[in-house]
C-alpha cells in the first residue's frame, strides 16, 4: 500500500465532512454546545492538508503518527482529541505485518477502532461516535470479502447506527445531562464518523 492509497481513501471524507458542516453544528445545537461542525471543520482540514501533501514514497506508519498528533491538538472539545485516538491506532496497523492491501487497511482500521475504545471507553447503545465506529468495525471483522465490498457494508452499518442514536439517552458529554432530553436527536459524533467511513467506501470504489 502506497501513501497514495491512503490519499484516496481519506480525500472523499474531507469532502463529506465538509459538506456537512451545517448539519453537524446544528444537531450538536440541541444536544451539545453547538460547536462540533466547526471542529469537524479543523479536523477536515488538518486531514486533507496532510494527504494532499503526499508524492507516494511516504512510509503510512510515519504519515499517520503524524497526523494523529495534528488532530489531537485540536481545540474544541473531545473530537479532536478522538479522532486523533482513531488515526493513532491506524497508524499502529499500519506497521503490521500482511500480504495484501485488503489486509493493510483491514488492520489500519480495526487498530483505529481499537485504540478509539481504550481512549474513549465508550460503548455501543450510548450514544456516542462508537454508535458508528462499533458497527462499521464488526463488519470489517466478519465479512470475508474484497474490501471495496466490505467498505460499502461497513458505511451502511455505520450510517445505520448513528441513526439509531436517536432513540438512545446520551451518557457522555453535555447531552449526558440532558437524559431523555437527549432522546430524539442523533448524536452528532456519530454522525460525523459515519461520514468517515462512507468517504472510505466512495474512495476505494472510484
Amino acid at each position: 500500500m502506497t501513501s497514495l492509497l491512503l490519499q484516496k481513501m481519506l480525500l472523499p471524507v474531507t469532502d463529506l465532512l465538509d459538506q456537512n458542516i451545517a448539519l453537524l453544528t446544528e444537531l450538536d445545537s440541541a444536544t451539545g454546545d453547538g460547536d462540533h461542525g466547526v471542529t469537524i471543520g479543523k479536523i477536515s482540514k488538518k486531514i486533507r492538508t496532510c494527504v494532499n501533501e503526499l508524492s507516494g514514497n511516504e512510509e503510512i506508519t510515519g504519515v499517520l503518527d503524524d497526523l494523529s498528533w495534528d488532530l489531537m491538538n485540536i481545540n474544541g472539545g473531545s473530537a479532536g482529541p478522538l479522532w486523533g485516538a482513531f488515526f493513532e491506532g491506524m497508524a499502529t496497523g499500519a506497521g503490521q505485518e500482511c500480504i495484501s492491501d485488503d489486509q493493510l487497511i483491514k488492520n489500519i482500521l480495526i487498530e483505529g477502532y481499537s485504540n478509539f475504545s481504550v481512549v474513549s471507553k465508550a460503548n455501543a447503545g450510548e450514544k456516542t461516535m462508537m454508535d458508528a465506529i462499533y458497527p462499521a468495525t464488526e463488519v470489517l471483522r466478519l465479512e470475508n470479502g474484497s474490501i471495496k465490498e466490505v467498505a460499502n457494508k461497513m458505511a451502511s452499518a455505520a450510517l445505520a447506527g448513528a441513526r439509531d442514536t436517536t432513540n438512545m439517552i446520551a451518557k457522555y458529554g453535555r447531552a449526558k445531562s440532558l437524559k431523555e432530553k437527549s432522546l430524539g436527536h442523533e448524536d452528532p459524533g456519530a454522525v460525523s464518523f459515519s461520514l468517515f467511513y462512507v468517504g472510505i467506501a466512495e474512495g476505494l470504489n472510484e
